[in-house]
């Protein structure tokens, strides 16, 4: 038997090619095929969501508006004390898809005393969030 003859860096490389463009072109179809499904269903997650309205109902109830978009929202946290009340809005977040970022969600908060003068905090965003007297 005699030894085979070793091939060129060239002719390895030829081999590798093939190989290379096969990778490439499945990594493209992977990378399109997620970008289509973000866009059209979206991806969503449950998460605390920043207060960017706040209403005053009742002397003793809130509406608070977070901009979601049919998520549910509901008070994750409602921590009141006689210097302030301390608020957070978990709901669900969407990035992409049908009906994101269109819409307001507002979620009602009966206080067990009138808010007065204290001040109304978001803990999500740590901001003091001015209360409307009135929509």
């Amino acid at each position: 038997m005699s030894p085979q003859p070793r091939r060129s860096n060239a002719a390895q490389a030829r081999r590798r090619r093939p190989l290379w463009w096969g990778l490439t072109i499945l990594l493209i179809l992977a990378v399109a095929t997620t970008a289509v499904l973000v866009l059209t269903r979206g991806v969503s997650w449950r998460d605390r969501a920043p207060i960017t309205q706040a209403v005053l109902l009742e002397q003793d109830l809130l509406a608070l508006v977070v901009d979601t978009c049919g998520a549910e929202p509901e008070v994750d946290l409602l921590d009141e004390q006689e210097e302030a009340v301390q608020v957070a809005v978990i709901s669900t977040r969407t990035i992409g898809g049908p009906g994101s970022g269109d819409c307001l969600d507002v979620v009602e908060v009966r206080l067990q005393a009138p808010l007065g003068d204290r001040p109304l905090i978001d803990v999500t965003s740590g901001d003091q969030i001015t209360v409307d007297p009135n929509w």
